[in-house]
This record gives C-alpha cells, sequence and structure tokens, in this order.
C-alpha cells in the first residue's frame, strides 16, 4: 500500500515551511522562485499528481507583457517602480512571464505616442501603462481594445480607460491628506501649490491633487489662501525667477506643496534663499528627496509605493494570463506619510 504523503513531509523533504507548501498546492498567495523550485522538485520526486502551478511551469507556454512608462534616465521617479517590475520578473519568470520596457519620454506626447505604437506592433500577451496623459492614453486604450490586448494601469486613475485592473493611489485624497499636513500648526496664510515641468490641462494626477487639496482648504481652512502655479525646470532661467515674483505677491506664503516627486528643486531654492522656515510638503522616496528632508528643509514626503503599484501590475496580469483568475477593477494603496523621524523605516 502505498504511503500518504501529507504537506508536512513535502515541507519537510523540501526545507520550506507547510504554508509555502500549501500555497504551491492550492495557488493562492506568493511564493518566492526559490521556493517554488524547491517544492516542484519534490512533488515531481514523489510523482505529485498534476496541478495548475505544475502544469504552467512544465508547458512551453511564455507571455509577453510590455511595459510602457516614462524613462527613468529622464525624471528619477521611475527608477522606483522600475525596481517593482524586476523583482516581479524574477518572481513569475518561473510561470513563462516575460517583460519587455518601452520607456518614453515624459514630457514629450510624440514620444509616448510613438512608443505606444511600438508596444502595438510587439503583439504582447499583456501590457503595463502608467497614463500620464490623458488623451493620448485614451487614444492608445481604444488601441489596446481593438487589438484584444489586456492592459492594467497604474500610478494615475483615469476613469474613461476602463483598464482592466488600475492600481495607485487615491489622488484627491492625497491631495486632501496633503492639505491637512499643511494646516497643522500653521498659521493662517497662503499657501503655494507648485506643479513642476507638467501641465495641469493634460495630467490628470496633477489636477486631481490640486482639486482635492483646494476642497480640503475650502472646507476647513479659514482665511486661507491658495495660489498655484507652473514652474519650467530648475535650470530654466524662469524657475528661481517665478519662485522670487510669487513671494514679492504673496508675502504670507508659510507652505508649499509639490505635487509631483521633484520637491528637492524647491528645497534647494529654499536652502539657497533661507527660507527653510516654510513647510515644503511632496511625494516620493527618490534619492535626490531624501537629503532635504533628513536636513528638515522638506518637511513631509507623501509615499505613494511606486515599486509595489508596478509589482502588483504584473501580478495582477499574471493572475489574469497564467492562472485565469479575477483581479481587482481598483486597488488603492495607503498613502504613507514619512518624516525625517521614520525615514529609516521605509528605506
Amino acid at each position: 500500500m502505498k504511503k500518504t504523503i501529507r504537506i508536512k513531509d513535502i515541507a519537510k523533504m523540501a526545507e520550506v515551511s507547510m504554508g509555502t507548501v500549501d500555497r504551491v498546492i492550492h495557488n493562492r498567495g506568493k511564493v518566492s522562485a526559490t521556493s517554488m523550485e524547491k517544492v516542484l522538485k519534490v512533488l515531481e520526486k514523489i510523482d505529485y499528481q498534476p496541478n495548475l502551478i505544475a502544469k504552467t511551469l512544465s508547458s512551453a507556454k511564455t507571455y509577453k507583457i510590455a511595459a510602457l512608462l516614462p524613462d527613468a534616465s529622464i525624471d528619477p521617479f521611475w527608477l522606483l517602480p522600475k525596481i517593482g517590475i524586476s523583482q516581479a520578473e524574477k518572481e513569475f519568470n518561473p510561470f513563462g512571464i516575460e517583460i519587455y520596457a518601452f520607456p518614453f519620454n515624459p514630457y514629450q506626447s510624440d514620444s509616448f505616442l510613438a512608443r505606444a505604437q511600438e508596444v502595438i506592433d510587439f503583439e504582447p500577451d499583456g501590457i503595463l501603462l502608467a497614463p500620464i496623459w490623458r488623451q493620448e492614453s485614451l487614444d492608445f486604450t481604444a488601441m489596446c481594445k481593438r487589438h484584444q490586448i489586456p492592459l492594467v494601469c497604474f500610478n494615475t486613475y483615469i476613469e474613461a480607460l476602463h483598464p482592466l485592473s488600475f492600481i495607485g493611489q487615491n489622488l484627491h485624497q492625497s491631495g486632501r491628506l496633503a492639505a491637512e499636513l499643511m494646516c497643522m500648526g500653521r498659521p493662517a496664510g497662503t499657501f503655494l501649490i507648485i506643479h513642476i515641468e507638467e501641465k495641469t490641462l493634460n495630467s490628470v494626477h496633477l489636477y486631481e491633487k490640486e482639486q482635492g487639496f483646494r476642497e480640503y482648504m475650502q472646507q476647513n481652512g479659514n482665511k486661507i489662501e491658495v495660489i498655484t502655479i507652473e514652474l519650467e525646470s530648475p535650470h530654466h532661467p524662469s524657475f528661481e525667477a517665478t519662485l522670487e515674483d510669487s513671494f514679492r505677491q504673496y508675502p504670507q506664503i508659510s507652505g508649499i506643496f509639490v505635487t509631483n516627486s521633484k520637491a528637492y528643486d524647491v528645497a534647494q531654492y529654499l536652502e539657497k534663499t533661507r527660507r527653510m522656515q516654510l513647510r515644503l510638503i511632496g511625494y516620493d522616496l527618490v534619492q535626490e528627496n531624501l537629503p532635504f528632508l533628513q536636513r528638515h528643509t522638506i518637511d513631509i514626503l507623501i509615499h505613494q509605493n511606486a515599486e509595489q503599484q508596478s509589482f502588483l501590475g504584473i501580478s495582477y496580469l499574471t493572475d489574469h494570463l497564467v492562472f485565469k483568475r479575477d483581479i481587482p477593477a481598483i486597488k488603492h494603496l495607503s498613502l504613507g506619510i514619512v518624516t525625517s523621524e521614520n525615514l529609516t523605516s521605509y528605506i
């Protein structure tokens, strides 16, 4: 009589936990590639009956996923999603997942359109998209639907896109959070909203953050004035000139909200002009922001978990393509509040 092999026995043979074996056998939860390989070798050795994961790994099927997102060499914020995509590639490669990057210039819509066409011509099995431009993203989504390519979006939510799934933050709520943090212990006065190297007209993520910030101030901020300015690159002569004009025109400025990851550009200006007493709030743990946060020139960074966004995007496409599982239409990640005091717990 053949001995019954229990999960406990498989775990001992593979030198992993029983929970890991259970996740492999029943295809639930995430398992590292190393642990997956150990368990599958044991299953093969004991002639375990085929399961979904074993079938997947033994098949020759590969799935091409195209990642269409801004070039990290142009905007350092996009290094963070690249980390998440690299982690996902290692995690899901055993399932036949192959990821191909299609970076575009985040300041040139023509670059996006050209790369978007390359993605369609590539005929991927799935697409991960960071839709930073509204109209161009709508046009691209229409192309994906015509070619029946599943699309998952992250970072910026555009309702009209109707992707298979969206992973990211609630941007409107993010703006409200920034406003609440700005008001804590601040006297009535003037707050600046600053958009750097981006135009709000076609940038949904900036518009939503600004509207959330203004909404909170209207509901809770007595005698508070909110002014919005758009700045070019800090290398452009108008960058400092526009800031100087703002401080001359609004001498009661007590706080600045930068709507993207470039708070460091404003922080550098504040240190140069000795205005570090202002409260400066921005986004993201990009390397350029960290020294200013440690010196308290940047007071707060709102952590958008960009690595987790892109990782989950690939994970959801894997679930959809490989395991034919349902995935959430919207996955909102929590908003992290990072100061100099808790920075080390994040990095």
